[in-house]
């Protein structure tokens, strides 16, 4: 008999965040599975109208199941597909994976809120069979501050979609001017506001910095933009698909200067185009750009501008480095980081 695996795809909801875009890959590919020895059940949104075909079982997350675990499927494996995701039966003889994301709350939290999630954190740790992270930076973090207990811990990158040849639109606020890209959450850690003060040395660029900008922080930055008179930079907020592909496609560089990335998609999407790329020397984004962009020594406003302006340049002038870029990025696929996982779900259900 095949075993039974959960994948939570609950994030499916919210196609625009990170999250969302794993969900939809995991549901595409797990979709098209059909294994021998596994068979995939989907945990996906109460309104989630999407048709995954006969190879898969969906099941969707209602109200009552929230609150009364118990309706909830029984597996053989559990997969939390991030740190986030606070719902789940584990009883029996049901195994639980575990994949954490970031310990991001270390630069955003206070001490006693850090404690708290930690504390959060360890208790899932201390439930599941083995644990994921998606970056050798956050597998450090989690082996700093949290207690393995000699359980299997394994580093799987995330996977990319090739997103080059999918379907572009032109967004409306896009002037026709040359322009630098940035995209993400408009939150402190993601040091957006540190391009205002570069973006005024660049006054034949625009800068469209797109994401969900619900957050209070993004009313600091637009403040500062009106107040210091930037007209220059453009935040967007949400943007479609097909407009972030185009933005991709048509940007002088990606400028990336985030302090809380797990795994930091933008670069390597960026890259799959052959575009220049400047990122923060923080957390993660040095491993997973690994050379192949311009990471700033700091991130002062000197720093950054001489950083663009040099790389900029050498990047333009030296075709060879696009290239590389785009073979680079083109390792990061969901063939590979799938098969690792095909692979965990077997060890932990001692499938040969």
């Amino acid at each position: 008999m095949k075993k039974s695996v959960l994948l939570d795809l609950r994030n499916l909801d919210n196609p625009t965040s990170g999250f969302g875009q794993i969900a939809i890959c995991y549901a595409h590919y797990f979709a098209e599975m059909d294994l021998p020895d596994l068979r995939f059940v989907f945990l996906v949104p109460e309104d989630c109208t999407m048709d995954f075909g006969k190879n898969v079982e969906t099941v969707r997350c209602t109200r009552n199941m929230k609150k009364h675990t118990k309706l909830l499927p029984k597996v053989d494996l559990w997969h939390s597909v991030n740190q986030q995701q606070k719902i789940r039966r584990i009883d029996g003889d049901t195994k639980f994976l575990l994949t954490i994301h970031d310990l991001n709350f270390l630069r955003e939290k206070n001490w006693f809120r850090q404690q708290k999630h930690l504390f959060v954190l360890q208790r899932l740790v201390n439930r599941a069979a083995a644990i994921t992270c998606i970056s050798g930076f956050v597998g450090e973090e989690i082996k700093q501050h949290l207690k393995l207990k000699g359980k299997p811990f394994q580093v799987i990158y995330n996977g990319v979609e090739n997103i080059v040849d999918k379907p572009q639109e032109k967004p409306a606020f896009a002037t026709g001017r040359p322009f630098f890209f940035s995209i993400g959450q408009i939150r402190k850690k993601k040091n957006f506001h540190l391009l205002i003060d570069v973006m005024k040395e660049f006054p034949d660029y625009d800068l469209y910095i797109c994401g969900d900008d619900h957050f209070d922080f993004a009313q600091t930055i637009r403040k500062r933009l009106a107040t210091e008179q930037v007209k220059n930079v453009v935040l967007t907020g949400k943007i479609t698909e097909e407009e972030r592909i185009w933005l991709y496609a048509h940007c002088e560089a990606l400028l990336f200067p985030s302090q809380g990335e797990g795994f930091g998609l933008p670069a390597i999407e960026a890259m799959q185009f052959g575009k220049a790329v400047f990122v923060s020397n923080c957390t993660c984004l040095p491993e997973i750009t690994a050379g192949h962009a311009y990471v700033w020594k700091d991130l002062t406003t000197e720093t950054m501008v001489e950083g663009i302006r040099e790389y900029l340049h050498l990047f333009k002038a030296d075709a060879s480095l696009a290239e590389e870029t785009k073979a680079y990025a083109s390792t990061f696929t969901y063939q590979r980081h799938i098969e690792q996982y095909l692979s965990l779900y077997r060890k932990i259900l001692q499938l040969k």
